[in-house]
């Protein structure tokens, strides 16, 4: 049963990977973190490894070279396709890790929010309706909708403690 269940996790992961890496390639602009590995890749791939052509130049010392002779096919994945996806696989690492993060923000402006009181309370449940039916309508996706849940408690859980003094004033008084 754990290596059906690993097997499934791990085909599930599998294509949530390979939608993220399609969302990269095709949506984005490429950012300074895709760039940055794209030339640590290229210094990588020409400082520790050399095509057979550069290693026959560096022999007779008409060039510098590296270390290790590999073939040009080996030569162009590592200067080229390996930064891509290591770029790509950290940023996939990034956003899962930011994703838990949220998540547990999220669990603590939850309980924060639970603590304010029933006005603040049914104002947020109404809010969170109104997202569940735009989700339901198919107007968010389960990212988006999630993000925007987070946001919402994250603003009701930071209100200044100057209007929350305000509101109990006012429920004390009245």
């Amino acid at each position: 049963m754990d290596k059906l269940w690993d097997r499934t996790r791990l085909l599930k992961e599998g294509k949530e990977l390979s939608a993220f890496l399609a969302r990269q390639a095709f949506n984005q602009i490429p950012g300074m973190s895709a760039v940055a590995a794209l030339i640590v890749g290229w210094w990588v791939a020409s400082t520790f490894t050399t095509s057979p052509f550069r290693a026959f130049m560096a022999r007779w010392g008409l060039m510098k070279g590296g270390s290790h002779v590999v073939s040009g096919s080996t030569y162009r994945f590592l200067s080229i396709v390996l930064p891509i996806l290591v770029a790509a696989v950290t940023a996939y690492a990034v956003s899962k890790i930011l994703k838990v993060v949220r998540e547990q923000q999220m669990q603590k402006n939850m309980i924060r929010v639970s603590q304010l009181g029933e006005e603040i309370q049914a104002l947020v449940n109404d809010r969170l309706s109104i997202l569940e039916k735009a989700k339901e309508a198919g107007l968010l996706s389960d990212g988006e909708y999630l993000t925007r849940k987070a946001n919402l408690y994250n603003e009701y859980a930071r209100i200044p403690s100057s209007q929350i003094k305000d509101l109990l004033i006012g429920k004390l008084t009245n």
